[in-house]
C-alpha cells in the first residue's frame, strides 16, 4: 500500500513565506484534508518546559502520537515532536509527520494505529526534495523489553486497568460515551495504556480507536482517548458526562472500580503477562466482541487467576466449543473450574451440566476432574446425585485420592438404614468404582431391600437402580427372597408383580421362580391343577424330590380359597399322600373334603382316598368327618362299588355322625335318605331307620321324600306302590317314624294317588297285590276316593271294599322285586 504523507513544521523565510506550514506533501492529498489535518498536528509544549531546551532536554519533551478520523472518513496517523525554540513562535518549533489512511482501508499488516508508535519510518525532518518519496513502509518496532514492561505496568495498575478498559469499551460501542482522558507525567505511559488496550480490545475496535498521547488542551481534542499531563487534566475534571478522567498522580482519589466482567478478565490476563491469549481468544469459534467466555477459558487453562464471575461464562462457552481446545488444555481448564474452595469454582449442578455436554465427545481421562469433584460432592451432600461412572472415568491419581478421603463416608451411607434408595445406588456405584470394601454391609442392605420389596414400600425404578449397581447385592437379595418365597409365597408373588425381577436372572431359586411366574391370585378359572403343573415346571425343580415346592405352588394358586374336592383328589392321585404330608399340603386336602359344599360330588371320593392313603395322618376331628363322608360314598355307590360294605348302613351312619360336624351329618343323612327311597334299597335298612327313632335321619328321609325328584317318580305305578308299602310298615317302630310315615302317606302319597289315572292306579294296586291279596285290599281301601263306594268301584274295576281302618302291617317288610 502506498500511503500519502504530510510533513508540517515552521519553515524559515523563503520564496514560499515563513511560519508553520506543510513543507512536504505527497501528490494527491486534497486541500480540505490539509486544512483539517493542520488542526490536529499542532504542538504546544508543557507548561513547565524550559524556554531554551538543550539537546538532552529536548528528549524529555512529550511526543504527540495520535490517530484521528477525518470528516471524509479517512484516518490521519501522525507523530509530532518538539524540535526546539527558534524564530517560529512563542512556543518554539515542532515537526509533524503524518500519513493518510484511506477510508475503509486498514493500515499495512492490518495493525492497530498504536502499534506503529516507535516505528523507524517516523522522521523529525521534512524531506529535502519537498515531496515524500513513495511508497512508505511503517514497521512496528517496540523498544526492546517493552513486552515485559507492559506486563509489569499492567500489574502495577491494579483495578485502574479494568476501569480504563471498561471506559474504552464504552467509547468503541457508543459514540456518545465520555472521552477517556489519561493523565500521566510521562506521556510514554499513555502509549503503554493504549498498547494494553489495543491488545485486549477486539481487532475492529482497536483498529478504529482514535487517540492522542499528548495535548495541552484536552477540552479541544477530538479523539476518543486523550493523553495529558496531570496539570492539564484539571481542565476536564469534574465533568463525568463528558470525560472519564484517569489520573494516577491524584493520590487523594480512590482507585476506580468497574463491574464490567470483560474488562476485569482482560486486566487479569494482562497482569499475568498472558497477552497472547487475547488474539487467540478472538480467533476461537463463538468469540463475539467483548465475549468473556473464550478469554476466560484460555486464561483458566493457563492458570491465570480470572475473576470469580468469569467461571460461569467460561464453562458456558466450553460446553459448546470444547473441540477448539486441546485435551491437555481442556483438562487443565476443568481442574480450574472444579477446584474446591476456589472463588468462582462451579457449583455441582453446573459441573454436572458441563460433564453431560462433554460426555461421549471427550476422553474420560480429560473429564476426570469434574467426575472426581462431583463424586466427592455427592458423598458429602446427600441431596446430590453422583455422576455416571463408566470404566475409566476416574483414573489415577483421582481414584486413589478419593478412596482415601471418602471411604468411611461411603461405608457409613451404605450402612445407614434410612439412606434413600437413589443415594444408595449412587454410593454402591462409587464404592465399586473406587474399590472401597463394603462386602460386609451387603447382607444388611439386602435385608432392608427385601423388606421394602415384600412390604411394597419401595419405588420400583429406584429399587431396580440399586440392584443394577451390585451383582453381589443381587445375590444376597435373591437368596433372601427365595427364603421368603418358601415361607410366604403369596406375599412375595404380590411384591414381584410390583417389582418385576427378570426370571432369567433368578438362578436356581425354584420358590422365587414360581412366585415370579405366578399371575394374579384368581387368574386361573375352573380347575387349577393345570396351572399348578405350569408353576412346578417354572420352578425348574421337582416337587417329588423337593416336596416343599408343592406347598409353594398350592399356596400361590389357592390363595383365595382352598382347593376344591375335585382338585384335591387329582393332586392326591398325582403325587401321593407321602409327598403331601412332607410338603405340608396334607391339611389342605383334608380341608377340601370336610369343607366342601353339600353338593360337591367329589368330596366323598376324596374322603375315601384320604382315609385309604393317610388314615394315620388325619386328626381325630377330621377323621370322623372324613369317615362319615366316606360312608356317604358307600351310600351313593352301594350298587356300583363292589368294595362297598353291605348291611348296617343306618347304624354306621348313626355311629359316625355322633362325633362328626353337623355339615357332614346332614350330608350323610341326605345320602342315606336318597338310598332308602330307592326301589332297590338294601334290605332291612328301612326297618333300621324306622326303629332308630333318630330325628335327624328320619327328618332327612321325609325331606327327600318331599323333593320334586321323588314326587315326579310317583307318577309311575310301581314307585307309588313301593312308597305305599314302605310307609305302611313298621307302625310300632316309634313315635318319630309313625308321625313321619303317616304324614308322608297323607301329604305326599295320597295326592299323587288321586291324580293318577284309573288305569295307572289299578297297576299300582296290582304291584301291591304281588305281596298278597291283603296288601291289595288295604291299598284299595286307603286309596278310596271321597266320592264313596261307587267311585271306588269305578276306579278299581267293580270290586267292593268294605274296610275302613288304616292299613296295618307287621315289622317285617314284604318281599320286593328289588329285594328278591
Amino acid at each position: 500500500m502506498s500511503l500519502l504523507q504530510m510533513h508540517y513544521t515552521s519553515a524559515p523565510p523563503g520564496p514560499d513565506g515563513s511560519g508553520f506550514r506543510f513543507t512536504a506533501v505527497s501528490p494527491g492529498v486534497p486541500h480540505s484534508v490539509l486544512r483539517e489535518a493542520e488542526q490536529l498536528v499542532g504542538y504546544e509544549p508543557p507548561r513547565d518546559a524550559p524556554a531554551r531546551p538543550s539537546e538532552a532536554e529536548l528528549a524529555s519533551f512529550p511526543e504527540m502520537f495520535g490517530f484521528a478520523r477525518l470528516s471524509d472518513g479517512s484516518g490521519l496517523l501522525s507523530r509530532t515532536v518538539y524540535t526546539g525554540a527558534d524564530y517560529s513562535g512563542r512556543w518554539g518549533n515542532f515537526h509533524a509527520h503524518a500519513v493518510l489512511v484511506p477510508a475503509g482501508e486498514p493500515l499495512p499488516g492490518d495493525l492497530p494505529p498504536i502499534a506503529l508508535w516507535g516505528a523507524a519510518e517516523w522522521t523529525d525532518r521534512s524531506p529535502e526534495a519537498g515531496t515524500p518519496a513513495p511508497p512508505v513502509r511503517l514497521t512496528p518496532r517496540l523498544p526492546a523489553g517493552l513486552g515485559g514492561e507492559l506486563a509489569r505496568f499492567a500489574a502495577e495498575l491494579g483495578p485502574r486497568l479494568a476501569a480504563v478498559l471498561a471506559d474504552l469499551r464504552r467509547v468503541t460501542e457508543d459514540p456518545a460515551a465520555p472521552q477517556v482522558v489519561l493523565a500521566e507525567s510521562d506521556t510514554r505511559r499513555v502509549a503503554h495504556w493504549l498498547l494494553l488496550a489495543s491488545g485486549a480490545l477486539p481487532r475492529d475496535a482497536a483498529r478504529g480507536l482514535t487517540f492522542t498521547t499528548y495535548t495541552r488542551r484536552p477540552q479541544h481534542a477530538r479523539q476518543q482517548v486523550v493523553g495529558v499531563r496531570p496539570e492539564d487534566a484539571r481542565a476536564v475534571t469534574g465533568q463525568p458526562h463528558r470525560y472519564a478522567v484517569h489520573d494516577r498522580s491524584d493520590t487523594r482519589a480512590d482507585a476506580p472500580a468497574t463491574d464490567d466482567l470483560w474488562a476485569l478478565t482482560a486486566a487479569a490476563v494482562w497482569a499475568a503477562g498472558a497477552d497472547a491469549l487475547f488474539r487467540r481468544a478472538q480467533d476461537l469459534p463463538g468469540a463475539e466482541p467483548f465475549a468473556v467466555g473464550p478469554l476466560a477459558t484460555l486464561a483458566l487453562a493457563e492458570g491465570v487467576p480470572v475473576p470469580a464471575a468469569a467461571f460461569a461464562p467460561a464453562a458456558a462457552w466450553t460446553t459448546g466449543h470444547h473441540h477448539a481446545l486441546g485435551e491437555e488444555e481442556l483438562e487443565t481448564f476443568l481442574r480450574a473450574v472444579c477446584a474446591e474452595g476456589r472463588p468462582g469454582a462451579l457449583a455441582p449442578d453446573a459441573l454436572a451440566a458441563l460433564l453431560t455436554a462433554l460426555r461421549d465427545t471427550v476422553p474420560l481421562a480429560v473429564t476426570a476432574p469434574i467426575t472426581a469433584r462431583l463424586v466427592e460432592a455427592a458423598v458429602r451432600d446427600p441431596a446430590l446425585a453422583p455422576p455416571p461412572l463408566p470404566p475409566g472415568a476416574l483414573p489415577e491419581p483421582y481414584r486413589g485420592r478419593l478412596t482415601d478421603r471418602l471411604g468411611e463416608d461411603v461405608r457409613a451411607g451404605l450402612g445407614t438404614p434410612g439412606t434413600p434408595l437413589p443415594r444408595t445406588a449412587g454410593l454402591l456405584r462409587i464404592a465399586a468404582t473406587l474399590g472401597i470394601d463394603h462386602d460386609d454391609l451387603l447382607p444388611g442392605l439386602a435385608d432392608r431391600l427385601c423388606r421394602r420389596i415384600v412390604d411394597g414400600a419401595g419405588a420400583v425404578p429406584e429399587l431396580l437402580d440399586v440392584l443394577d449397581e451390585s451383582a453381589p447385592l443381587r445375590i444376597h437379595l435373591l437368596d433372601l427372597l427365595e427364603a421368603r418365597a418358601a415361607d410366604h409365597p403369596a406375599a412375595v408373588a404380590a411384591a414381584l408383580r410390583t417389582v418385576p425381577l427378570p426370571r432369567d436372572g433368578l438362578g436356581h431359586r425354584p420358590h422365587l421362580r414360581m412366585c415370579a411366574a405366578a399371575g394374579t391370585p384368581a387368574a386361573p378359572a375352573g380347575n387349577r391343577t393345570p396351572a399348578l403343573h405350569a408353576l412346578l415346571r417354572a420352578s425348574g425343580g421337582s416337587h417329588l424330590v423337593t416336596p416343599l415346592l408343592l406347598r409353594t405352588a398350592v399356596s400361590l394358586l389357592w390363595q383365595d380359597r382352598a382347593p376344591t374336592a375335585e382338585e384335591a383328589s387329582q393332586l392326591l392321585g398325582e403325587s401321593g399322600a407321602e409327598v403331601h404330608r412332607s410338603a405340608g399340603t396334607w391339611d389342605d386336602l383334608v380341608s377340601a373334603a370336610v369343607d366342601a359344599p353339600a353338593d360337591d360330588k367329589a368330596a366323598p371320593t376324596l374322603a375315601k382316598q384320604l382315609l385309604k392313603y393317610g388314615r394315620d395322618a388325619v386328626g381325630r376331628t377330621a377323621y370322623h368327618d372324613l369317615a362319615l363322608l366316606a360312608h356317604v360314598h358307600t351310600l351313593e355307590h352301594a350298587d356300583t362299588d363292589p368294595s362297598a360294605p353291605h348291611g348296617n348302613l343306618v347304624e354306621r351312619a348313626r355311629s359316625l355322625s355322633s362325633q362328626a360336624r353337623p355339615a357332614a351329618q346332614e350330608r350323610a343323612a341326605q345320602a342315606l335318605a336318597r338310598l332308602l327311597l330307592r326301589a332297590d334299597r338294601p334290605p332291612r335298612e328301612l326297618q333300621a331307620l324306622a326303629y332308630s327313632n333318630d330325628p335327624t335321619l328320619i327328618d332327612a328321609y321325609a325331606e327327600a321324600a318331599r323333593s320334586p325328584v321323588l314326587t315326579d317318580f310317583l307318577t309311575v305305578p310301581s314307585r307309588l306302590a313301593d312308597c305305599y308299602l314302605a310307609w305302611t310298615m313298621h307302625q310300632g317302630a316309634g313315635p318319630v317314624w309313625n308321625l313321619t310315615r303317616r304324614t308322608l302317606l297323607e301329604e305326599v302319597l295320597r295326592p299323587a294317588a288321586r291324580k293318577m289315572p284309573d288305569d295307572q292306579l289299578r297297576l299300582a294296586a296290582e304291584h301291591v297285590g304281588r305281596y298278597g291279596a291283603a296288601h291289595r285290599d288295604l291299598f284299595e281301601e286307603w286309596a278310596r276316593p271321597a266320592g264313596g263306594v261307587k267311585q271306588l268301584l269305578r276306579r278299581f274295576g267293580g270290586r267292593r271294599q268294605d274296610r275302613t281302618r288304616e292299613p296295618r302291617w307287621g315289622d317285617v317288610e314284604p318281599p320286593r322285586d328289588g329285594g328278591r
